[in-house]
C-alpha cells in the first residue's frame, strides 16, 4: 500500500517537467495521409519549379524583337509560328521571350490575330523564370513541423510523395481492478464496467497517439507485473489506470516503482492526486486513478503533455473567458483544486458554478463545459470574477 506523503508529492507544473525523455521512431507516410503528422527531418526541394520559364497569366508568347519599331501588322501572323498560345503555367517555344495579356489579344472574323497600335511589349514581360514557384534545395519545411493541409501540396510539389514523419506515440492502457467487466456485460452486484479505455482512446487519438487497450488485469500482485513488464516492452508509454491510492489491493504504484530507475508518488492536485509517475528503461510509467473524471483531467493535462512533449509541439491553451462565480471555490491546504464548472450567460455576462456534488456521473460529463485550475492556497467568493478555459461547449 503505498501512502501519499504531501511533502514529497510534486505540483502539476513539475510533473510536467519531469524526467521525461522519449526514442523517436521515423516512419514514411504517404503525402496524402500526413496531414497533422509531425516531421522527422528538414525537407528541401528535388527541383526546380517551374522546371522552365513559363507563363505568368493568360495570354500569347510573342518576340519582342517584332515589336522593336511598334505593333506590326499581325493579320498574316500563323499560330505555332509566329506567336504562341500561352497561358497561367504554359511553357512556349524558345524563341519566344514575351507574354501579351489575353486582354489585349483580339481576332477578326477570319481568325487573324489583331493588336491594339499603342500597345507596348517589352523582353520578358510577364515570364515566370525557373525555380520562381521553388527552388531545388530550398527548404520547404524544417523537421518538427506540425503538418497542414497547405503542407501536403507544397511537400509534394517539391518532389516528397512519402513524407518523413515522427512515428505515432505508442500508449498502452492497462486498465485494473477485480471490480471492472468489460462493455456490453451487466454489472452485478460490487461490479463496474470498464469504460476509461473508451474515453482515453479517443482522447489520445485526438492528440496523435496510438493507444493499445489491453484486457482488465484483476487485483492479482502477480498477475498486474507480468502484465506491466509486457505493456512497458510494446509500447513507448505505458499508462495503468486504477491501485494508485490507499487501498488493500492497490499494487500498481508500488510494482512502478520497484522498476522504476526514477519515481514520484502523488500530486499536489485535486482530483487525481494519488498519480504514481515512474521512468523505467526510458520509458514514462504512470499509474493515474480509476474514477473516471479523475482519470480524465490526469490524462487532460499530463498525459497530453507527455504527447506534446514527444512530438515537439506546445501544448495547445484552451480560450479564456472572464466570468463571475456563483459559488466559492477552493481547495484544501497545500493543493491546487482542479474545478469543473457550468458556465452560463445571463444578460450578457457569463456566470460559473461548480458541478453540484449531487450530480451523478452522467450529469456531471453532461454539464461541464468550462475548467478553473484554482492555486493552492487560493479561494474565491461568490462574486468573485475568474478567468475560466472553455471546454468546447457552448456556454448556456
Amino acid at each position: 500500500m503505498m501512502k501519499f506523503d504531501h511533502g514529497k508529492a510534486l505540483t502539476r507544473a513539475e510533473a510536467l517537467e519531469a524526467r521525461w525523455e522519449f526514442e523517436k521512431r521515423t516512419e514514411h507516410v504517404p503525402v496524402g495521409e500526413a496531414c497533422g503528422r509531425v516531421l522527422a527531418q528538414d525537407c528541401h526541394a528535388a527541383y526546380d519549379l517551374p522546371r522552365h520559364r513559363v507563363s505568368s497569366f493568360d495570354g500569347i508568347a510573342v518576340r519582342a524583337a517584332d515589336f522593336a519599331q511598334g505593333v506590326p501588322d499581325t493579320g498574316e501572323w500563323v499560330r505555332g509560328m509566329h506567336f504562341a498560345q500561352a497561358d497561367t503555367g504554359d511553357d512556349f517555344p524558345d524563341e519566344l521571350d514575351t507574354i501579351i495579356a489575353a486582354e489585349d489579344v483580339g481576332y477578326d472574323e477570319a481568325g487573324r490575330l489583331m493588336l491594339d497600335p499603342a500597345l507596348e511589349v517589352k523582353a520578358g514581360n510577364a515570364i515566370k523564370r525557373a525555380g520562381a514557384t521553388m527552388g531545388k534545395g530550398e527548404l520547404l519545411y524544417e523537421a518538427g513541423t506540425l503538418l497542414g493541409p497547405e503542407a501536403l501540396a507544397i511537400l509534394a510539389a517539391g518532389g516528397w510523395a512519402e513524407a518523413p514523419v515522427v512515428a505515432r506515440l505508442k500508449v498502452a492502457y492497462l486498465p485494473t481492478g477485480t471490480e471492472l467487466v468489460p462493455v456490453g456485460t451487466v454489472p452485478e452486484r460490487g461490479q463496474n464496467v470498464q469504460t476509461n479505455s473508451l474515453m482515453l482512446g479517443a482522447y489520445f487519438a485526438q492528440w496523435g497517439a496510438e493507444m493499445v487497450a489491453y484486457d482488465i488485469v484483476a487485483d492479482d500482485r502477480a498477475a498486474l507485473g507480468i502484465a506491466i513488464d509486457r505493456a512497458l516492452a510494446e509500447a513507448d508509454v505505458v499508462l495503468v489506470n486504477g491501485g494508485s491510492s490507499r487501498g488493500s489491493e492497490d499494487f500498481n504504484s508500488e510494482l512502478l516503482q520497484e522498476r522504476a530507475s526514477w519515481f514520484s508518488h502523488g500530486v499536489k492536485a485535486v482530483p487525481g492526486r494519488p498519480i504514481g509517475l515512474a521512468v523505467i528503461e526510458g520509458k514514462p510509467a504512470i499509474n493515474v486513478p480509476g474514477p473516471m473524471i479523475a482519470a480524465y483531467l490526469a490524462a487532460d493535462w499530463l498525459v497530453r503533455g507527455l504527447v506534446c512533449h514527444y512530438y515537439g509541439q506546445p501544448v495547445p491553451q484552451r480560450v479564456k473567458v472572464p466570468a463571475v462565480l456563483d459559488a466559492p471555490l477552493g481547495a484544501r491546504p497545500g493543493f491546487e483544486h482542479l474545478a469543473r464548472l457550468v458556465a452560463r450567460d445571463m444578460d450578457g455576462v457569463l456566470h460559473a458554478a461548480p458541478v453540484p456534488n449531487s450530480a451523478t456521473l452522467a450529469e456531471n460529463i453532461r454539464s461541464a463545459n468550462a475548467f478553473l485550475a484554482v492555486p493552492a492556497g487560493v479561494r474565491y467568493e461568490v462574486g468573485d470574477k475568474a478567468d475560466i478555459e472553455l471546454l468546447g461547449t457552448k456556454a448556456g
